[in-house]
């Protein structure tokens, strides 16, 4: 133990989330399996750093009981899963493992890299924040390059390299850009970084998290500047200003004349929105043609309760109507999805599922809940919320609280922090799996750590 450098592993593990991925995605592709190298590579370095606290620091006894804590939830989850599966069901209590094991293994690394990194230290996570970017932006570019790329979408618009999820790899570069983009004053070169992410997110990659996540971090580092210069009573960079300013129009002019893979996956959703048409109303249904079909085979008594539970089907209807009166797009699928698990969490109307959740792979595969905050307190219940969102909302509130009361202290990088933190609870809303995906987990992670250092120093400043 005295030998071990557990701060250099911790860094290195940044550094390899990339190539993990990568792998992981390989694998998978090639060979059609559920795990891979990667699975059984990712948790090492974690669990030889609380090994290392475990023994080597005195509070042996709470790490045990926040262990027990997250363990017996995790097992009367998966026992009220395993409770209310049937046949429509989207995935087995072996898949629903995979997230309370994700989302523990998330709130663990937390724990770790604030602990480990909650010196002086924790600079260096910058470094090996900016080799892991750049690995990401290699991979990427020399997928599309070599034409060996994956696409985002399975109409074939859009990249994501060798990446599973578009919008997940669209989340990592944002997330990523509100540590770098503070970061130029020190290093000019990173502006090239910065570009190369730009373009990929805005015109490649087709996802809407990356033409507007990218627009919307561009803003807020142009409005953290403003505010800094005012605040500190300083002469405005110009220079600065104007190349942000002039970015952002030349962006905006650029999509509107070239267009990007994002704009063409929009056309391309709203051809379609008028394909579906109701038998019962003679107009465009308002839920997906598999939705309609279910909540047809509902109402003629075709559907048995072992197939789709009672309250599953009320909630099927009620989506229906609710949907007809918001005249919603058939397209829109997130909003049904958010309707539906509404109605089923009130039609359950079961204490202990509300406690632990009613299981987020249970329902059918299209109403399974893709944002992911409704779907961690809908599905994970309002026990497993508090476990896992509410460490993240605790020092989110707390160093925004600190930002304001001490707000002439704080700089740029402090503020774009803040935004950051405030973003990834907007992706995890509205695009999901951002707390999930396991290298998402880690820029997030990263952020609170560097947030609550400089926190820190902004109290101790006098």
């Amino acid at each position: 133990m005295r030998k071990l450098n557990i701060e250099k592993l911790l860094l290195i593990f940044i550094a390899l989330c990339p190539i993990l991925d990568a792998t992981s995605f390989l694998f998978r592709e090639n060979f059609g399996l559920t795990f891979s190298p990667s699975t059984f590579a990712r948790p090492i370095i974690p669990i030889m750093g609380i090994t290392y606290i475990f023994f080597k620091y005195k509070f042996k006894l709470k790490l045990l009981i926040a262990g027990l804590i997250y363990g017996i939830y995790g097992i009367i989850h998966l026992l009220l899963f395993k409770s209310v599966i049937t046949g429509i069901s989207y995935g087995t209590i072996s898949h629903e493992m995979q997230y309370i094991v994700n989302y523990t293994y998330m709130i663990l690394n937390l724990f770790i890299y604030v602990f480990i990194f909650r010196k002086e230290n924790y600079q260096k996570l910058k470094k090996y924040i900016v080799i892991s970017i750049i690995i990401y932006i290699l991979i990427i570019y020399i997928s599309i390059i070599t034409n060996t790329s994956s696409r985002t979408y399975i109409e074939r618009m859009g990249y994501k390299g060798f990446f599973e999820s578009g919008n997940s790899i669209s989340s990592i570069l944002i997330l990523s850009l509100f540590i770098l983009l503070p970061m130029i004053k020190e290093n000019k070169k990173l502006i090239i970084l910065i570009a190369l992410i730009g373009i990929f997110l805005m015109f490649l990659v087709g996802t809407r998290v990356g033409l507007y996540g990218f627009i919307l971090t561009i803003i807020a580092y142009t409005f953290t500047q403003i505010l800094f210069s005012i605040k500190q009573k300083i002469k405005i960079n110009k220079k600065a200003i104007l190349l942000c300013l002039t970015t952002l129009i030349g962006i905006v002019i650029i999509v509107v004349i070239f267009g990007s893979s994002t704009m063409q996956r929009r056309k391309y959703l709203e051809s379609l929105e008028g394909n579906i048409i109701d038998n019962k109303t003679k107009e465009s249904s308002h839920v997906t043609g598999d939705i309609l079909k279910l909540k047809e085979q509902i109402e003629s008594a075709e559907i048995e309760e072992s197939y789709i539970s009672k309250p599953a089907q009320e909630s099927i209807l009620e989506l229906y109507k609710i949907s007809n009166e918001m005249n919603l797009a058939n397209t829109d699928r997130r909003m049904q999805q958010f309707i539906y698990n509404y109605c089923l969490v009130k039609n359950q109307n079961n204490i202990l599922l509300m406690l632990f959740g009613n299981g987020f792979l249970a329902n059918y595969g299209e109403l399974t809940l893709e944002m992911e905050l409704p779907a961690i307190l809908f599905n994970f219940g309002i026990i497993g919320f508090i476990l896992y969102i509410v460490p993240f909302l605790g020092i989110l509130m707390y160093c925004t609280y600190i930002g304001i009361k001490k707000f002439r202290k704080v700089n740029v990088e402090y503020m774009m922090l803040i935004c950051g933190s405030y973003l990834v609870f907007a992706l995890s809303f509205f695009a999901g799996y951002t707390f999930f995906n396991s290298s998402t987990m880690m820029l997030i992670i990263i952020i609170n750590v560097l947030l609550i250092n400089e926190t820190k120093k902004v109290r101790e400043i006098e």
